[in-house]
């Protein structure tokens, strides 16, 4: 399995990680191929390759396994490049850009108050 298409590593907690890989998109014989050989590894506990998305979302224990070693088997199966390097959960933290926090909170404040106001209009009607 070559992917010549970009993959990238879309989000990253400890124990959960967001994979975009090229090649799950629009087959789902490669979607199901990764699941199988990435739950076949300790340490995995549940692994969920959507062909449509091209995303493959890894839950694992981090106690057992480590992103990298997570990384390193899609390498090997063919479906990372080599050259891309992936930041790791801890590189991601550090890359916070300076205000995101804010917008987060804003974007949960606003999203609260819409939510408070539809439940308003509902009890009005």
């Amino acid at each position: 399995m070559i992917v010549t298409a970009v993959s990238a590593c879309l989000h990253a907690l400890d124990g959960r990680l967001r994979i975009k890989v090229a090649a799950v998109k629009g087959s789902s014989q490669k979607a199901e191929a990764i699941e199988r050989r990435l739950q076949a590894c300790e340490g995995i506990t549940k692994v969920t390759a959507n062909p449509v998305t091209g995303s493959v979302l890894v839950l694992y224990d981090s106690q057992q396994l480590k992103q990298e070693e997570i990384l390193d088997v899609l390498k090997r199966q063919g479906c990372l490049s080599e050259s891309g390097r992936m930041r790791t959960v801890a590189e991601n933290g550090d890359a916070a850009q300076p205000g995101f926090s804010q917008e987060l909170v804003q974007t949960l404040v606003r999203s609260t108050i819409e939510f408070a106001l539809q439940r308003l209009v509902y009890t009005l009607i």
